[in-house]
């Protein structure tokens, strides 16, 4: 039987549920990371061999300023951001992370880990709303809630505040990362105690389409870190390739990527999102070995 059919017979078996799917594993640096049974992640990085990277680097530029740093990684997923984290700099990382499916991956993948990672197994939004999860998209892989949201539900969502009530080590934390298919505008503008305490770097994904009945949160959202104290932002397509810095005096660069990406949208897609990092102006001293760093992974 040739390969081709073979792949072809496993297909349907698997769609017919005579044979289960295997493991996937994806290495991390020193790590061997589970990954859910139906993730792109590995796919996604071997077309784009730099895809989701950036966001180590910036971890060990930070911890060689902040020897203490800790890190607070919103839609853990199953840890493979905590690993690219840890594979860099060896730093304390709170996963928070409530999807039901991927929970029981990232205990075992922080198993690995050693002390420092703790997992906090909620999700984040306004304190006392609740969510429906038969009414979330792509449950078990990258979970969104925005269709789920405000419905009647049994799972609470947690505010950022409430949460670090929980995990009292990472109240100063100087890195947080979110990436919650939809929700990490709301994460960041509902969060500002927190920001403007600790004035953390920001690794968001900035990804308009997840809701289109407000075409300015993105654009609110970085007007928000500005009168906060940001100072900086870098992009990165979603492919992982540094695309620029501007700092906040050039507010029509924010625009003009904003629109980008709804042209994008519109007219044909060859970047879906971007990931910003933002930091505040007190690290302001950090973009060029930030961007130097995250260029070379791309230099010949």
């Amino acid at each position: 039987m040739s390969s081709g059919i073979r792949r072809g017979v496993a297909k349907v078996a698997l769609k017919l549920g005579l044979r289960k799917p295997k493991p996937q594993y994806a290495q991390i640096g020193e790590y061997r990371i589970r990954l859910p049974l139906n993730s792109q992640w590995l796919h996604y990085r071997s077309g784009f061999p730099i895809y989701d990277t950036a966001l180590g680097q910036i971890a060990a530029v930070l911890a060689a300023k902040y020897p203490a740093l800790h890190a607070i990684d919103i839609g853990a997923n199953v840890g493979d951001t905590c690993a690219l984290i840890r594979q860099r700099a060896e730093i304390s990382v709170l996963c928070v992370e409530g999807d039901p499916i991927l929970l029981p991956i990232l205990a075992e993948n922080v198993g690995q880990f050693g002390l420092g990672v703790a997992i906090e197994p909620s999700f984040v939004g306004p304190e006392g709303k609740s969510v429906n999860l038969t009414l979330a998209d792509d449950l078990g892989r990258n979970a969104s809630l925005v269709g789920a949201i405000g419905s009647e539900g049994s799972v609470k969502l947690r505010s950022l505040n409430a949460i670090l009530a929980d995990h009292p080590a990472f109240c100063n934390a100087k890195l947080l990362k979110t990436d919650t298919e939809g929700f990490d505008f709301d994460i960041v503008r509902q969060s500002m105690e927190f920001v403007q305490r600790s004035r953390p770097a920001i690794f968001f994904e900035y990804d308009p389409h997840f809701r289109p009945n407000e075409p300015r949160a993105g654009l609110e959202t970085i007007e928000a870190l500005i009168r906060a104290g940001y100072s900086d932002f870098v992009y990165y397509d979603n492919f992982g390739h540094f695309l620029l810095h501007s700092d906040a005096s050039n507010f029509r660069i924010f625009a003009d990527l904003d629109h980008y990406l709804a042209s994008n949208r519109r007219f044909g897609v060859a970047v879906y999102y971007f990931d910003i990092c933002a930091l505040h102006r007190e690290d302001s001293d950090l973009v060029s070995e930030i961007r130097f760093r995250t260029q070379c992974l791309s230099s010949p």
